[in-house]
């Protein structure tokens, strides 16, 4: 509502272009100044039994609850409709976003990436019971569960940017280059799905059992890894008996599973292109596996260690020390 009152000018200046709902909030604002009267507003308390409060909130949950949005019309009268920016309020950051955002609205989107994003959207809610939008999906890979290098692995995998299987099959390569397109392994052509859910090689069927195993000794209900549980692990929803979040547990399985996902796909590049074919041992897998998750949970108790003033008292080794991670131990 302050985009309207409190910051009003201020938008207007700027010509909406930092307003995140600059159409809805344009057209609020163009409805009002068409009013005949003068329109007043007051901050009431919610959640205190209001009985308006309680009506929008109530309208809220369902047009939530909807399977298609309604049909809104947010036009703008000639009238009152103010278009661009004040060239004495425009400065260079701010052109440039809005050169970014039109740029952004004329993109189009990969059909494979659109596919991807409704395939992780669609595992999330049989996974878990929610149903996300896809900003949210795009968000969650912001959360402090969410490595740097996770998180640009996630969106190239998202957006089908890795020169795999059928990048390789295009008219103009050479033979040589085609069988590149091929997994060594299974002999057939790869795949992200391949790579990480479907592979025989050692290194994906040996860390998807480390998880299982790990994540059964926490009492919580069974994930078998999929494509919204995995690169959508941010988004989980774990549940307690009573349908209470259990943030500690979502917070853990984002960090084993996404951590689990790019070690699969780490381990592959060595094993095709360093290693030229040959796998890697059961042996040298877990190694890695506990080595990647001593690692990346380390970093993540020295950030709450800090946030918390226990600096200094972090464990040396989570993952095999007992106690960490539900007092998981390797061989349990």
């Amino acid at each position: 509502m302050e985009s309207v009152t409190k910051y009003r000018k201020r938008n207007e200046d700027e010509g909406f272009i930092t307003q995140q709902n600059a159409t809805l909030t344009q057209a609020l604002i163009g409805a009002l100044l068409e009013r005949q009267t003068t329109t007043a507003f007051r901050w009431v308390k919610g959640l205190d039994g209001h009985p308006a409060n309680e009506a929008a909130d109530k309208l809220a949950g369902l047009g939530a609850r909807k399977n298609q949005p309604d049909k809104v019309d947010l036009r703008v009268s000639d009238r009152v409709r103010i278009t661009g920016a004040r060239l004495s309020t425009i400065t260079q950051a701010l052109a440039y976003r809005a050169i970014r955002s039109k740029k952004e609205l004329s993109a189009s989107v990969r059909p494979s990436t659109q596919e991807r994003i409704a395939l992780i959207i669609s595992d999330i809610e049989d996974e878990f019971g929610i149903q996300i939008a896809e900003a949210q999906l795009w968000k969650s890979l912001k959360k402090p569960t969410v490595s740097r290098e996770a998180r640009q692995w996630i969106w190239m995998t998202i957006h089908d940017g890795y020169m795999i299987g059928n990048r390789w099959m295009r008219p103009n390569m050479s033979d040589e280059m085609k069988a590149r397109g091929v997994c060594k392994t299974c002999t057939q052509t790869e795949s992200m799905q391949h790579i990480l859910f479907v592979c025989a090689a050692v290194g994906r069927e040996t860390i998807w059992a480390l998880l299982s195993q790990l994540w059964a000794s926490t009492g919580n209900k069974e994930l078998i890894p999929c494509w919204g549980n995995t690169l959508g692990a941010a988004c989980a929803a774990i549940l307690t008996e009573h349908g209470a979040r259990k943030a500690p547990s979502e917070n853990l399985w984002a960090i084993l599973a996404i951590e689990s996902a790019h070690l699969i796909w780490k381990l592959r590049c060595e094993r095709v292109i360093a290693k030229d074919g040959v796998e890697f041992s059961t042996q040298e897998v877990t190694n890695r596996w506990y080595a990647a998750l001593s690692n990346r949970i380390s970093l993540e108790r020295k950030v709450v260690a800090l946030m918390t003033g226990l600096e200094g008292t972090e464990t040396a080794d989570w993952v095999t020390d007992g106690g960490v991670l539900v007092g998981i131990k390797r061989g349990r």
